[in-house]
């Protein structure tokens, strides 16, 4: 069974707008390409898609209602055009790739705080609404309450944010986003911001992420590189076995749930909101080895998957440090959007397996057939 596409909303933006225009910030990243689209089916609105590479952005060539924007935030005056021109602004800026975190940590400090701060500061000063994406990783090691107890799950309102020591640069990026939302709801609280921030727990679907040498360098984040490795027959790596559990969610289910979000400026002012999906809880492992089977099912012929252990410095630089769990309290989410997640891992991955063959198979196809005529010209002196 495929994942379900988004059912349509009947709801209408009742909130501060100008002219019915939203603008999505990074709308060209895996996140990005699929909310644009359920943006403009659900509601009809107008939409400023900006981002540095639109490439993933599938719509349909004559759709006008559409504003494709290539550029930097920090472009001078970008942030005051979008602000000017749109009354909703969601932003999906982020540097988030966990092999960033603590080998170029300031990089990725800026880019999730200091170059987002002109944006939070002008929505502020203009009254526009602002729907941000901060992360689940802001909870931290693990579930705590604000005692430090354990919790079975994680909870906006309740669960402390407990990050690593500061040699543990791998919470780079949680500390910035944290930061970033502690300036939002000082905005709302103490102004008249209005705001929601979303914390997703680990989207997955198609295009997600790159391959490494195809479209991009480093090592992508787990589901692209067990894809990675499965489309080129190599070991797909784990780090401490694979031991860490996570709870997935199919980008399909967590779009309607951002559709709801844009829909409901009212009930949705000032929270902060879970999406994810608590019935998808596994290992990585178990990741690797249920993607493995959606791979062997979608090609009979391919080599049977292998796996390998690999330290975490040599993927994730010295700073590594990670959460053990990470499950999502969705009862405000339930309350006020009614959302109900309903794909399961099993379904949601032939989807995912058949968008990285089409995507990545005839470019590797023909890397591989670079190599063999490069490897001839050498045994033959030319």
């Amino acid at each position: 069974m495929a994942a379900q596409s988004p059912k349509p909303s009947t709801g209408k933006i009742s909130g501060p707008s100008r002219d019915g225009r939203i603008a999505v910030l990074g709308a060209g990243g895996f996140l990005g390409s699929h909310i644009v689209p359920a943006l403009r089916a659900a509601l009809g609105c107008e939409i400023d898609a900006v981002d540095v590479n639109l490439g993933k952005l599938a719509l349909a060539p004559d759709d006008e209602g559409v504003r494709r924007v290539t550029a930097r935030l920090d472009q001078p005056g970008l942030v005051d055009e979008i602000t000017g021109r749109c009354g909703t602004v969601i932003s999906l800026t982020a540097l988030c790739n966990p092999a960033l975190y603590s080998t170029r940590p300031l990089e990725v400090i800026d880019a999730n705080y200091t170059e987002l701060l002109p944006l939070v500061k002008a929505c502020a000063a203009r009254g526009n609404r602002l729907i941000h994406f901060s992360t689940c990783e802001v909870y931290g090691r693990r579930a705590l309450d604000a005692a430090g107890w354990p919790m079975d799950e994680m909870s906006e309102d309740r669960t402390g944010l407990f990050l690593g020591p500061v040699h543990r640069e791998r919470w780079t990026y949680a500390c910035a986003k944290q930061l970033l939302e502690r300036v939002i709801w000082a905005h709302g609280r103490h102004g008249d911001l209005a705001f929601t921030i979303i914390r997703p727990f680990n989207v997955i679907g198609p295009r997600m992420d790159f391959l490494p040498g195809i479209d991009g360098e480093g090592v992508p984040r787990v589901l692209a590189s067990f894809m990675n490795a499965l489309l080129r027959g190599q070991p797909l790596p784990l780090v401490e076995e694979g031991r860490q559990r996570r709870t997935f969610i199919s980008v399909h289910d967590f779009v309607e749930g951002v559709v709801r979000v844009v829909e409901r400026p009212g009930v949705c002012r000032g929270e902060i909101l879970n999406l994810g999906n608590p019935d998808n809880d596994v290992t990585i492992r178990e990741l690797g080895e249920a993607l493995a089977r959606a791979f062997a099912a979608f090609d009979p012929a391919a080599a049977p998957a292998r796996f390998q252990s690999v330290p975490a410095r040599a993927l994730y630089g010295d700073g590594y440090d990670d959460t053990d769990e990470r499950i999502p309290d969705l009862t405000k989410a339930r309350r006020l959007l009614h959302f109900h997640p309903q794909t399961t891992l099993a379904a949601m991955l032939p989807e995912i397996v058949a968008d990285y063959a089409a995507r990545y198979r005839p470019l590797l196809q023909a890397e591989a057939s670079e190599a063999r005529a490069l490897a001839a010209r050498q045994a033959g002196g030319g």
